[in-house]
Parts: structure tokens; sequence; C-alpha cells
């Protein structure tokens, strides 16, 4: 049995579009005299791209629950037609 090869993932680091938004954040926080180093502009972008994929996942956990929801109550109404239907 041959070992299956982790996928992979990458992730492309801020845009150009990103950081001019995070820079525009901070200096509304600090105002004009305040420098902002590379390490503030890369705790903010991940702060926002931990937050984007915590709300996929939750995301996907409702609908999975939903679709757990519904099988269970699928097979209630299976095991209370079969009670009903035998002899």
């Amino acid at each position: 049995m041959s070992t299956p090869t982790p996928k992979q993932t990458t992730i492309e680091g801020p845009s150009d579009d990103d950081l001019a938004r995070i820079n525009s954040l901070l200096h509304r926080i600090g105002g004009q005299n305040v420098s902002w180093g590379a390490v503030n502009k890369l705790e903010v972008w991940l702060t926002e791209t931990r937050l984007e994929s915590e709300r996929l996942a939750s995301k996907r956990l409702l609908v999975a629950t939903w679709v757990l929801a519904a099988a269970t109550l699928a097979l209630v109404l299976a095991t209370v037609g079969l009670i009903v239907v035998a002899p």
C-alpha cells in the first residue's frame, strides 16, 4: 500500500489592494505621526485571513450539521414506517 502524498497548499501574500487598505486602516487608527512596520501590516492581514478561513469552516460545519439532521430525520421516519407496516 502506498502512502498518500499530502496536498500542498500555497497561500498568496497580500495584494497591493490589501496593503493599501491595511495602510489606510492603520493610519486611521494611529494617525499620520505613527509609523507602522511590515510586521504590523502582516499581523492585520493574517488576522483577516484567519477570520475568513474560520468563517468558511463554520459555514461548512453548519451545512454538514443540517445534512446530518435531515439524514437522522429520514432514518426516524423510515423506522417508524417499518414499525407501522410490519405485521
